[in-house]
């Protein structure tokens, strides 16, 4: 018996929810679905995926959740990188201002250090100099005869200030784009847990007003309840030949039902030996059947694979190696 399990990620979740939203716009009113019908589920989706604008922009475009917390993320790896950058930028800067008094304060510490906000028996420049740098820009405002510019750059009060500004700045910026990366990830994992509450009650409704063997379960995008666990048997497997010489097949099938991989077979079609046996998680595979030679002709067959087991194996298809 399929389950209809309901997904947990972003992607088979939306899809579930397009599906049933398509689902209860063809059906929900001639089965009387009521509690999660289309208008609500569709409301679920967009709160995940967003809408597009309207035509001129009108009404305008609304972000879904997904794209909410992209941004954030964006953002906040953006502005850290900028909190880093301004720091490691100050302390170029402080090592700059450190040798510019060393005729003054002597190259190594000492006590007369202290003045210029050294206070910890090292001229170590910290990893966020921010504070170091208001005490460095004091020292320069009581003792102004002392700024000096180093190779183009000022060390004096006013561009101590200015970068402890930006470190400043830096950190509020950083500050604010981790809680809004929190915001927006909490509104994300709201809205999928809202996305799989709704798909569950849709599912329970489902069982109450239509029968396990009812077609339209598939509409809806559920397996019907009468189904096996397994997958459903691969269809329309085709084949066609790589460039000459190559051995190549390009194989294609459509999607099965309930197959989370799949298991693509070639034998030889003279003894029946096996000369294939891969497991792809696309229906698709291009492979080289190293194992024949060309000219010969092998039997293809591709079976769907899930936890529960594995589905009988496709219609056959006749290929000649390239």
């Amino acid at each position: 018996m399929a389950d209809n399990s309901i997904p947990t990620s972003y992607d088979p979740i939306v899809q579930l929810l397009e599906d049933a939203a398509d689902g209860a716009h063809t059906h929900g009113a001639a089965i009387g679905l009521v509690h999660n019908d289309e208008a609500h589920i569709r409301t679920d989706l967009i709160a995940l995926v967003g809408k597009p604008a309207g035509p001129g922009g009108v009404p305008p475009a609304v972000p879904g959740f997904k794209a909410s917390w992209n941004v954030a993320q964006t953002n906040k790896s953006t502005k850290t990188a900028a909190l880093r950058t301004a720091q490691s930028n100050a302390r170029l800067y402080v090592r700059t201002c450190i040798r510019s008094l060393f005729p003054i304060l002597g190259e190594s510490w000492s006590a007369d250090w202290n003045a210029a906000g050294f206070t910890g028996g090292s001229l170590a420049v910290p990893a966020n100099p921010m504070t170091l740098l208001q005490q460095i820009r004091a020292y320069y405002v009581a003792n102004p005869a002392r700024e000096s510019v180093v190779q183009g750059i000022n060390c004096n009060a006013t561009t101590c200030e200015a970068t402890a500004q930006a470190i400043s700045t830096a950190e509020s910026d950083s500050n604010q784009s981790n809680t809004d990366s929190g915001t927006a990830q909490a509104n994300y994992q709201n809205g999928l847990k809202a996305a799989r509450a709704r798909l569950s009650g849709l599912r329970d409704e489902l069982s109450q007003l239509i029968k396990d063997d009812d077609d339209r379960w598939y509409a809806f995008g559920f397996d019907k309840p009468s189904d096996p666990s397994t997958p459903e048997v691969p269809a329309n497997l085709t084949a066609v030949a790589g460039a000459a010489s190559t051995k190549t097949v390009i194989a294609d099938w459509d999607d099965a039902r309930r197959a989370d991989s799949y298991r693509f077979r070639a034998v030889l079609k003279a003894d029946n030996k096996e000369i294939a046996n891969e497991i792809v998680s696309d229906s698709q595979i291009s492979f080289v059947l190293a194992k024949a030679a060309a000219g010969a002709v092998v039997v293809l067959t591709v079976t769907g694979r899930n936890s529960a087991g594995e589905s009988p194996a496709s219609d056959p298809v006749e290929f000649t190696v390239p």
